[in-house]
């Protein structure tokens, strides 16, 4: 059977007792007002999947579970109990109770790819239900959930991201401090070591954002992507994809200079990408890298129409475009040398960018280009001000020495002192290169 189903035979009995105990008369589940079915995990048609169910007290009182169960129907089931409340168990005003088939406390797993109701209540009193054809007919993408929106209260909608055990909310990222982490994916194990004391100490710290590299969503690391991911979202860290847009291992030119034209094969490639970052991983950000040309742009102009300049735009505006169809408050963001004259080189114009992107992060790596405290807030206040209406985070490293030569991590208190240096700029935000590389410092202060 394509569908696990881990029916557990005297959770089942004791629903029935309970239904054979009110034939006749039907329970009064007056005390369970407020009581609603919050939140719906129901992946089961996919290959060692959770599913879970959220129980949320939404009134302003305690209220007993005695006898509440959960009742599926679906094309297996027909109003099966499958869940009962633990014995005296009881929900203070806002306290939340999850049903999962992973502790095996929910009896089966529930399928987003067939129609499906899910009934709370008392044999056959209802409380709340949620109708799958009814409330939300689209199946869900691969770590999303079935929430109410706004928490406890609203209507169904379906997000890719799930909030299991938190309040559900739609994404923004204006609610959370301007700060952020570039990671490479084989930061993961050290960052999980020790139930995650290195991302609960940026946490701690101030670091709200985490830049996940491209490699992590790959099919030989997903087994220790999906619970990194999972970590951050219950630490109330925003993970966001690092992706690579013109460049794997060698740079990739989208426009074909004989055709005048743009080669649609590398939109399409990266698009699809965009796609599978947000469906299967549910990340809260797509951070573009690499969106730009290799120091060649003015070679690759060849009409007014396809140029250089276009293609980094096209693929901006595509990437919102994505971001934006989802209407979960999704965020774009992008790389950016720190050079003014970033256009003719790079194909980078900050001021068209920012049309598109949300956050542009100019990589002012001040050791790299020798600036002086100075130099750091001009070239940062010039982004600021050619910003197309984006927010400017400023990329700084944490360590000193050129990238292509030796390189020191930095001391707290040295990468500090940076740190007030850019943040004394029009700075919205601060992004560190890299995890893993100098001693962070506390920046809860920041403004």
């Amino acid at each position: 059977m394509r569908i696990r189903r881990h029916i557990a035979y005297a959770l089942f009995s004791a629903c029935v007792m309970l239904m054979a105990a009110t034939c006749g008369k039907e329970p009064s589940v007056d005390h369970l007002k407020g009581l609603v079915i919050n939140e719906i995990s129901a992946h089961d048609e996919k290959s060692d999947a959770v599913s879970w169910v959220e129980i949320t007290n939404t009134s302003s009182a305690e209220i007993a579970l005695n006898g509440v169960g959960l009742y599926l129907t679906d094309q297996y089931f027909d109003g099966k109990c499958v869940w009962s409340a633990p014995q005296g168990a009881k929900l203070a005003s806002g306290e939340r109770i999850v049903a999962s088939t992973e502790d095996e406390s929910l009896a089966t797993g529930i399928a987003s790819d067939s129609q499906f109701e899910l009934r709370l209540g008392i044999g056959t009193a209802t409380v709340d239900i949620f109708d799958r054809s009814k409330d939300f007919p689209d199946t869900l993408t691969r770590r999303g959930s079935y929430q109410r929106i706004p928490d406890g209260l609203g209507a169904w909608r379906r997000l890719t991201y799930p909030s299991k055990g938190r309040v559900n909310e739609v994404f923004d990222i204006d609610a959370t401090p301007h700060t952020a982490i570039w990671t490479w994916s084989s930061h993961i194990s050290g960052l999980m070591e020790n139930d995650a004391a290195q991302l609960k100490e940026f946490k701690r710290l101030g670091y709200h954002h985490i830049l996940l590299n491209y490699a992590a969503f790959e099919s030989y690391n997903i087994k220790n992507t999906v619970p990194f991911i999972e970590k951050c979202e219950e630490l109330g860290l925003a993970v966001h994809c690092w992706m690579q847009c013109f460049y794997k291992g060698d740079w990739i030119n989208p426009v074909d200079d004989a055709r005048a034209c743009y080669k649609e094969e590398v939109f399409a490639d990266i698009r699809k990408h965009a796609k599978t970052y947000l469906e299967e991983f549910g990340v809260k950000g797509l951070h573009l890298d690499y969106i730009r040309f290799g120091g060649t742009a003015y070679k690759h102009n060849p009409s007014a129409t396809v140029n250089a300049v276009g293609a980094v735009n096209r693929c901006c505006q595509e990437i919102r475009e994505i971001a934006d169809s989802f209407d979960e408050g999704l965020v774009t963001s992008a790389a950016l040398m720190p050079e003014r004259n970033s256009t003719e080189y790079y194909g980078q114009s900050p001021v068209l960018m920012g049309k598109y992107i949300h956050v542009l992060m100019p990589m002012c790596y001040r050791y790299s280009y020798n600036w002086s405290d100075s130099g750091c807030k001009s070239i940062v206040n010039w982004f600021c001000d050619n910003s197309g209406g984006a927010q400017v985070w400023a990329g700084i490293t944490t360590y000193t020495g050129n990238d292509s030569g030796g390189v020191k991590g930095m001391t707290a208190e040295q990468l500090r002192k940076d740190i007030d240096v850019f943040m004394d700029s029009k700075a919205d935000g601060l992004v560190l290169f890299r995890c893993g590389l100098g001693k962070f410092p506390d920046v809860n202060d920041l403004k």
